[in-house]
């Protein structure tokens, strides 16, 4: 293994001595940061459970815990739209044969109900379906899916770096809220998705290639993971191609009214100069990012992670709002960058209440990862990043290529090494 080379910046020489602080910390002060971690938003997420789901006042223990009367606008939104599809899968998008209850009509319109991709909505309708079932119900499930992550994350980080997943949390009144009231169903449920790729990347299966597929297909901030086609094999890229396809280009000549779900936030969320400033910045984070992993030789996992940046990123600048950002950053990065921005942005609202706003986080999150960027730039030496702007050519070409092997090399060589060995 090659010796690295010092970093340009103090701050990042900082932030690499702190990191190997983290993580020379004993294995039980690390489990027991997770366990309190995961203690914390076990009160916060009781909190957050509803009136209409579990009443608390015939609870003695919880009797007196506060509790929203209705369930969260997003779950309301979801059991309409679920309620929709298994009535008749045809009517997903007109949604004319199923009409709203009163609190559905109050707290949505209609088109504004859910206006996800097909693949979304039919496993919101599964979920519907197997909690009537179960008697679990649908809210019942979703809050199952938030702690499958809040789980898989925990165990991804204490075996990376443990530190990340108390930091992602710190929040974690904002991140309770999300996850066991408004709910977040389409997000929670491409989440799981991608954490599970992102268990078969470590052991080194193929197959985290299909799960980030369909991921695309249920929400589309994991687009920019299309640049990892070249990584493929034929037949892997074959089926991803299809599984894409069938999933976003399939329901055009299936569904009516599909197509509305792209244009539908165009109307209500951000005008041009929000679209054209979303454009100017995730476009060149992108070309960067590409740039940045060609050169580190980023892994399966890395290009997992790092896949949900930039669509996240434009999402989030187009509608302003920084959800579309942070939620999708929560999936740990076993390198850290990714997970101290997401963190540190959601952070700064809870620390400086009433100064920092929580719609901050989108800017603040955006600029931590462009330090990122710097940072992982720094890595690969300012001398080879000018040779290599010097012949652009040559370096797009390597850029659209296939990937060499992923190296151990960068900014968490020693964590990585340990980790494979």
């Amino acid at each position: 293994m090659q010796r690295r080379r010092p970093t340009t910046f103090r701050l990042f020489a900082i932030a690499e001595s702190v990191d190997r602080f983290l993580l020379g910390a004993s294995p039980r002060l690390q489990r027991a940061a997770i366990a309190l971690t995961f203690l914390a938003i076990a009160i916060a997420g009781i909190q957050n459970v509803p009136r209409a789901y579990l009443d608390f006042r015939l609870l003695p223990l919880l009797r007196q815990v506060p509790q929203y009367e209705t369930y969260g606008t997003d779950t309301i939104a979801d059991m309409y739209e679920a309620r929709v599809v298994l009535n008749d899968v045809r009517d997903m998008y007109t949604k004319a044969r199923v009409e709203q209850t009163p609190l559905e009509a109050l707290t949505w319109s209609k088109e504004a109900s859910a206006p996800y991709p097909p693949a979304t909505l039919l496993v919101e309708a599964a979920i519907l379906a197997l909690g009537q079932r179960t008697g679990v119900g649908f809210y019942g499930l979703i809050a199952g899916l938030a702690v499958l992550f809040l789980a898989l994350s925990a165990i991804y980080c204490l075996r990376t770096r443990w530190y990340l997943f108390p930091l992602l949390y710190l929040n974690v009144s904002y991140l309770a809220y999300r996850f066991f009231y408004v709910q977040d169903g389409s997000y929670l449920i491409m989440l799981v998705t991608v954490m599970l790729a992102l268990v078969l990347a470590r052991r080194g299966r193929q197959a985290a290639h299909a799960l980030m597929a369909l991921a695309i297909t249920l929400k589309l901030s994991p687009l920019y993971y299309v640049s990892s086609l070249t990584s493929m094999s034929r037949r892997m890229a074959w089926l991803f191609v299809a599984i894409v396809a069938a999933g976003l280009l399939l329901p055009v000549f299936l569904l009516d009214g599909y197509l509305y779900i792209f244009t539908f936030h165009e109307e209500i969320k951000g005008g041009r100069s929000e679209a054209i400033a979303a454009v100017l910045i995730s476009v060149p984070f992108a070309v960067v990012l590409r740039y940045v992993e060609t050169r580190m030789r980023f892994d399966l996992e890395d290009r997992i992670g790092w896949g949900l940046v930039p669509a996240a990123l434009f999402l989030g600048l187009k509608m302003n709002a920084a959800r579309h950002l942070v939620l999708p950053l929560l999936v740990p990065d076993k390198r850290g960058v990714r997970s101290v921005a997401a963190g540190v942005s959601l952070a700064l609202p809870m620390l400086f209440p009433g100064v920092v706003r929580l719609n901050s986080a989108l800017l603040v999150s955006t600029g931590l990862l462009v330090v990122g960027l710097v940072y992982y730039l720094d890595r690969i030496g300012w001398d080879v990043v000018r040779a290599d702007l010097r012949q652009p050519l040559a370096t797009a070409k390597m850029m659209l290529g296939r990937p060499a092997p992923a190296s151990l090399e960068g900014p968490d060589a020693r964590a990585s090494t340990l980790l494979h060995s």
